[in-house]
């Protein structure tokens, strides 16, 4: 069975390596031996390690051999089918599970080979140093974020990811993927060896992940502090050896310029876009430039926005993109001329048309965008490009700014003085408070040219002994990556703004979970009619805007809103939590970033993209399969049947005492009873059972069953080939690769109409439901052997023609590479498979009962194209996990 080997490269420091091992150990990793490599220590590193006997092995290098060297010597002393992970000796180890997720991520997806996880700096370190990073063509300054920011940790990038490279201070690596691209390259002595590696797998279409759910503390050059130079002189020589394999080769996967025409420097919206969105198209494959239109002082931390605004420009770039609060007023330079524009009225000056005529199209973020600009006299083409969400910032895990516990806390967060309203929303906050009621309205000034007067006007209206609690939060520049924390500091977001512009903050506050008030107007039309809770306005005339209409909130249903929303506040806080990650992952801001990367490229003169390598797979190693078979198959689909076919072939499913029996199978349903527990205790920890498959399990029920799996396993292993057989395992097989060793999965298939009315007697369950239930449970089973060996058994063939069957599955079986198999012996399969034990066939035209993906699902193990898929489908999505949509 696999493991996985910690390798920790040592040399000197003995505290930081002592504090990393005690850590470490403490930690308890299951299924994982740890390996201490030291790298020729000089210090007491050789004597103080023999303290730890035998709760690591060691191996002592004869002289420091450099990072790669040494780890490969690790790499070469692991288990040969164990994962190895990676770990600098100066990590400390603070949560518990960190292996434990690690190997989830490994195995969230086939092409997944090389993990990280988040770092942050020594003990009592706020910083995130590490989050998966990025290497710019120019100088191969290699950033440990794609941002290019170094920030203070509110949770953020918490989920699992792909990034072009990780740092391997710390990196799991599954073993396939050594397997593929072989041990780190000895052309670097340290540095540069992670990305280098990251770059190599991705050629071999594996990819570099990391994994959210991590988090551990790295006191950043540990090994390295206080040589003299020594680093410095390191990373010299492998930059050259990086820039002679890699610089021209990320040169050229540029397609083409594009500048960005905007601002950064402010709080706006558009400044947020350009802040979110320049580096995304950068990742694109786009060479991002920027210009600010009006002079700005960029944040010299930002790398990435720096980058761009000092890259060289052509004469005329392939592209120019303008997104700035008001129209430009001089012209845009490049081949394409675009614009990402949006008003606060329901028709946009016309002297905005006029300006902005010199765009060839004009993005907008929706359908009303779209029908001011045209209500103006805009006759240029208009594509509306959604603008989403940043889910690596804003969720409902992001951690929140202190605050007082004992009030309900309403933020509002006002920028402009006539357009936000500060003075209807204190107002109507009055009305509905009283000085005694638990209750805070939080009033965040951005700042701006009308930060002073904001203030004066709340605190002037928030005066009195009888007014309720308003805090005015004004002259602080919150940094933009920390909003999320604002926002979750509060119960509830307020907004009475009159503008009908595209807003951040509306967005990003249902993403957090927090219930959102405002209008039902303009961008935020359908957002709020469908997220949150719509206040009456009406609408009247800007008086700064020449004919221009806005919304004018009704301040008598926003005090009756705030009333509700306090006397409604767990009610509101539960259904803002449960509609917030389906919201964030519906409308992703890195789907905005495809949106508006298909925009610019459109038309244009960019390269071609370069072509994807294939996704790679643990089948597409020449190296025979392990001995190791799992048997996938939905309830009543047959599965029993090609158990006990398997074990005429020799293929062991345990002790016949541990082998469970029952009434409808009194034969046997070649089920060992430990793991048929395991796979029910695991669903029931997540809120479910076989009939209701629970969507998401808490990480404590993933690694109970890991281990009570394990142990079955063990007692397996000595008799390959062996086998396991359980319906709820199509469910559970993901969580079960950390542990196989080169498996093959074979997928029972069988008519779904026979299934659903089959489980409709035995179950009395209603057609439809099962027919859901198929499609749950045979999607997440060829998704969890994506990328891996696998075969179909067809339960009808097996029933109308056994013995070739038989015959078919054993010859793909040693095909593979499984060992120890015996052929199929005609009397054997016959006494097996008995005749007529095919019933309730289904009759012509009954797939007709099915929904469109389920007769599309059908017809892939039909015809066997499922078996070459390498990315996953999508899972049938109601409240249950099931499908519920009806053929039609």
């Amino acid at each position: 069975m696999r493991g996985a080997t910690l390798i920790v490269l040592a040399w000197n420091q003995w505290p930081l390596t002592r504090q990393c091992l005690d850590s470490l150990l403490a930690s308890a990793p299951a299924d994982a031996d740890l390996l201490v490599v030291d790298n020729g220590s000089t210090d007491e590193t050789p004597t103080a390690i023999a303290a730890y006997g035998d709760r690591l092995r060691y191996l002592r290098l004869p002289e420091n051999l450099g990072f790669v060297r040494g780890m490969n010597a690790g790499i070469a002393a692991a288990p040969p089918d164990n994962d190895v992970v990676l770990l600098n000796n100066d990590l400390i180890f603070t949560q518990a599970d960190w292996l434990d997720r690690l190997r989830d991520a490994a195995y969230a997806a086939p092409e997944h080979g090389i993990v990280g996880c988040r770092l942050l700096g020594g003990e009592g370190e706020p910083r995130l140093f590490h989050t998966g990073g990025f290497i710019e063509p120019e100088d191969l300054w290699g950033q440990q974020s794609e941002s290019g920011l170094q920030e203070i940790d509110i949770g953020q990038y918490g989920r699992t990811r792909r990034v072009q490279a990780v740092a391997f201070a710390l990196a799991y690596l599954r073993r396939d993927c050594i397997d593929r691209i072989g041990v780190l390259d000895e052309a670097f002595h340290s540095y540069y060896e992670d990305t280098d590696y990251c770059l190599r797998a991705a050629d071999a279409g594996i990819a570099s992940v990391v994994a959210g759910a991590v988090t551990l503390h790295h006191v950043q050059h540990g090994s390295t502090q206080d040589d003299g130079g020594f680093r410095q002189r390191l990373w010299q020589d492998s930059r050259r050896s990086f820039a002679a394999r890699w610089q021209q080769r990320l040169r050229a996967g540029y397609r083409g310029t594009v500048l960005w025409q905007g601002t950064t420097a402010t709080p706006q919206a558009h400044a947020h876009l350009a802040r979110k969105l320049v580096w995304r198209l950068d990742a694109r494959g786009l060479r991002m430039a920027y210009a600010p239109v009006r002079r700005e002082v960029l944040d010299a931390q930002d790398f990435r926005l720096e980058l761009a605004a000092r890259r060289s420009l052509p004469a005329r770039p392939e592209a120019a993109l303008y997104c700035a609060a008001e129209p430009p007023d001089s012209a845009i330079v490049g081949r394409r001329r675009l614009a990402l524009a949006f008003g606060d009225w329901d028709r946009v000056p016309a002297a905005w048309a006029e300006r902005y005529a010199q765009c060839y199209r004009l993005l907008v973020p929706d359908r009303f965008q779209a029908q001011a600009f045209t209500s103006a006299g805009y006759r240029r083409p208009i594509d509306v490009v959604p603008l989403g969400v940043d889910r690596a910032y804003f969720h409902p895990q992001a951690r929140a700014l202190a605050r007082a516990p004992d009030r309900t806390v309403f933020l509002a967060v006002v920028e402009r003085l006539r357009r936000d309203a500060p003075e209807r929303l204190v107002a109507a906050f009055r009305a509905a408070f009283h000085a005694d009621d638990p209750v805070e309205l939080l009033v965040y000034i951005r700042p701006g040219d009308d930060e002073l007067a904001i203030r004066e006007a709340v605190e002037r209206l928030s005066a009195g002994a009888d007014a309720p609690r308003i805090t005015a939060l004004s002259g602080w520049s919150f940094p933009a990556q920390q909003r999320a924390a604002l926002i979750a500091a509060a119960d509830v977001v307020v907004s009475a703004r009159r503008g009908a512009g595209w807003d951040p903050l509306a967005r990003e506050a249902i993403a957090c979970g927090r219930p959102l008030i405002a209008p039902a107007y303009g961008s935020q039309q359908d957002l709020v009619e469908t997220y949150g809770h719509a206040v009456e306005y009406r609408m009247v005339a800007d008086p700064a805007e020449r004919g221009a209409l806005w919304a004018d909130v009704d301040g008598e249903a926003l005090t009756a809103r705030l009333r509700e929303a306090f006397a409604q506040r767990e009610a509101w806080r539960t259904a803002a939590l449960a509609q917030a990650d389906g919201f964030a992952a519906a409308h992703d801001l890195d789907a905005s970033a495809d949106r508006l990367h298909e925009q610019i490229t459109r038309d244009g003169t960019f390269t071609a993209p370069q072509p994807a390598p294939p996704v790679f797979g643990p089948v597409d190693l020449a190296r025979p399969a392990g001995g190791q078979l799992v048997v996938l198959g939905m309830h009543r689909s047959g599965t029993s049947s090609v158990g006990g076919l398997l074990a005429t072939l020799g293929v062991w499913p345990g002790p016949d005492e541990r082998l469970l029996r029952g009434p409808d199978n009194p034969k046997g349903h070649y089920e060992h009873a430990d793991l048929h527990m395991a796979c029910v205790r695991r669903l029931a920890a997540a809120g479910g059972d076989w009939q209701r498959p629970p969507v998401t399990a808490p990480a404590a029920a993933i690694d109970a069953f890991r281990r009570e799996a394990a142990a079955v396993l063990d007692t397996l292993e000595p008799r390959r080939p062996w086998f396991i057989k359980e319906p709820r395992l199509c469910l559970l097989a993901r969580e079960l690769l950390p542990l196989l060793t080169r498996p093959v999965f074979i997928h029972v298939v069988r008519d779904p109409v026979e299934v659903a009315e089959s489980l409709a007697r035995r179950d009395g369950m209603p057609r439809h439901q099962a027919l859901a239930l198929w499609e749950r449970y045979t999607v997440e089973a060829f998704n969890a052997s994506l990328g891996q060996p696998r075969v179909l058994v067809d339960y009808a063939a097996l029933v109308d023609t056994p013995l070739a069957t038989a015959q078919a599955l054993h010859h793909e079986l040693v095909a593979l590479g499984v060992a120890g198999l015996a052929a199929p012996q005609a009397e054997r399969v016959a006494d097996w498979i008995e005749p007529g034990l095919r019933h309730g066939r289904s009759h012509p035209g009954a797939l007709d009962v099915l929904t469109p993906d389920q007769r599309a699902l059908q017809a892939a193990i039909a015809d066997g194209s499922i078996l070459a898929e390498r990315t996953a489908r999508p899972l049938p999505t109601d409240r249950d996990g099931l499908s519920t949509r009806r053929a039609g």
